[in-house]
């Protein structure tokens, strides 16, 4: 994604990410897919989650990092799993221990303090406090909706369907917007090299969304969340591969790491 956004803007890579998913996945979907999966009562849940993630939550992240920069943002949203916890204590009746509570704060506590130290040196700053709801919300929806995906599963154990049709919502959602804003079709800017790394990140994305679902599908929602946020993690490694001379790594960011993995290891030793 990195390699590709160089070269072009946040909308055409939304736009690029989604549309090379949603294709991927409707050409392994058809084959599969039955009428009676179409008018499962799952499916309006998995379009629900859709509309409140990816979608929702990437064009409020978007306009949060424009508002509030990166660091903040990408603190503010690391907090997602504490909602999906609460919100799968409420909907979903799972049970939230004290291990698992004590590992979602530490991966989030961590996964905070890295990013801040990557994104501006742990210097954060606001214009105005109201625009705080942007990420906030964004947070928000990620835990929701993790939360209705799992709702889905319950009652249709197909992961592929789900995140088919979360993928196409999304793509419906981004048509939308750039039919409505005049602004984000002027910046839609693209060529062929731009457009090769971005689908390619597409194709990583959704096998990374693909076994988020399938993931939900074998446990809960109130584990897998704080599990998949560590995707930060993951992406640190690979700059520092890829990005040698980018990326900073310092103690902190260390620190960072191995609170996220403390908070790990007790999710895991539940």
């Amino acid at each position: 994604m990195k390699k590709g956004i160089e070269r072009t803007n946040p909308t055409s890579a939304m736009l690029v990410v989604t549309v090379s998913g949603t294709l991927i996945l409707w050409v392994i979907l058809l084959p599969q897919v039955q009428l009676a999966h179409l008018k499962s009562k799952a499916f309006p849940l998995f379009v629900l989650a859709g509309i409140f993630s990816p979608a929702l939550v990437r064009w409020l992240y978007f306009i949060s990092i424009d508002r509030i920069g990166p660091s903040m943002s990408s603190s503010i949203i690391s907090t997602g799993p504490a909602f999906t916890a609460i919100f799968a204590s409420l909907f979903l009746k799972e049970k939230l221990t004290v291990g698992v509570g004590i590992g979602i704060m530490l991966i989030i506590g961590g996964i905070i303090t890295f990013e801040r130290d990557i994104n501006a040196g742990g210097k954060l700053a606001v214009r105005h406090k109201r625009d705080l709801i942007f990420v906030l919300l964004a947070s928000i929806f990620v835990g929701l909706a993790i939360v209705i995906r799992k709702m889905g599963l319950n009652i249709l154990d197909e992961p592929l369907l789900g995140v088919t049709v979360g993928f196409t919502t999304s793509l419906v959602f981004y048509a939308l917007l750039c039919l409505a804003f005049k602004g984000m079709r002027a910046a839609i800017s693209l060529n062929r090299k731009n457009t090769l790394y971005l689908s390619g990140a597409g194709v990583f994305l959704t096998a990374g969304w693909l076994t988020l679902f399938n993931a939900l599908s074998h446990g809960d929602a109130i584990i897998v969340a704080p599990l998949a946020s560590l995707h930060p993690v993951m992406v640190l490694a690979w700059s520092y591969l890829f990005f040698k001379d980018m990326e900073n790594i310092t103690f902190k960011t260390v620190l960072g790491i191995i609170i996220v993995l403390t908070g790990v290891l007790l999710i895991a030793l539940r």
